[in-house]
């Protein structure tokens, strides 16, 4: 089953929550690229102090160790360069978010496609992430003003935010059937539908009588 990007319902859960808030702001914000520039900065910045301290919690890995610092260090120049500049790229956020919506919403869709074989949905399911995806096509054409286009585009982070949560549910159901399909559980000890021994051919079962022998001689009689 694929799976990527949904590996752990934290990382998708995660996505969904930064969607919803960053949409928020772009569409209520005042200065709303500036600013979500900077919210952008300052998770880089998080993450960056997240794994450095991490890295040195495990510095006796050094593999793991290295590669660590090296992560925090990038995020955390990465993060302080857009805080303080966030003009830099708040002129070309649109287009960011519009290939971010893109390319989340396209793993979204290959999943949910992979999830309704299994849970059986219809194309309804489908719907949130399809409208994700051309509201980042949409984006990238950038026909209005940056006012006009960062509310539309908080528009479209929300909505792919809330298709987050829902695809995130869906997977787990079918992560489970599918453990359930490749894993089945005997259907002669549990029942299915009250999840107790399945009694049912005990009222078939007969009776034997046994002849103790105690000579092993009288076998030849």
């Amino acid at each position: 089953m694929f799976t990527i990007g949904y590996k752990t319902k934290f990382d998708s859960i995660t996505r969904a929550i930064a969607a919803i808030g960053i949409g928020i702001v772009m569409i209520f914000g005042s200065n709303a690229p500036t600013l979500v520039v900077k919210i952008i900065a300052i998770l880089l910045i998080a993450a960056g102090l997240a794994s450095l301290v991490y890295g040195i919690i495990k510095r006796k890995e050094q593999g793991m160790y290295q590669l660590l610092i090296v992560n925090a260090g990038l995020d955390l120049i990465l993060g302080l360069l857009l805080f303080f500049n966030p003009q830099w790229i708040a002129g070309f956020i649109v287009y960011l978010i519009g290939m971010a919506l893109i390319l989340f919403g396209a793993l979204q869709l290959i999943v949910l496609a992979g999830a309704m074989s299994l849970l059986g949905a219809g194309f309804s399911s489908l719907i949130l992430s399809i409208c994700a995806i051309a509201g980042g096509a949409f984006l990238l054409f950038n026909p209005f003003t940056i006012n006009v286009m960062s509310i539309i585009a908080g528009c479209f982070l929300t909505i792919y935010g809330i298709s987050e949560l829902i695809s995130t549910w869906r997977v787990c159901r079918a992560r489970e059937e599918y453990e359930i399909r490749r894993n089945p559980a005997p259907s002669s000890t549990v029942s299915p539908e009250t999840g107790k021994i399945d009694a049912s051919g005990i009222a078939d079962a007969r009776e034997v009588e046994y002849e103790r022998i105690d000579d092993p001689d009288d076998l030849d009689e």
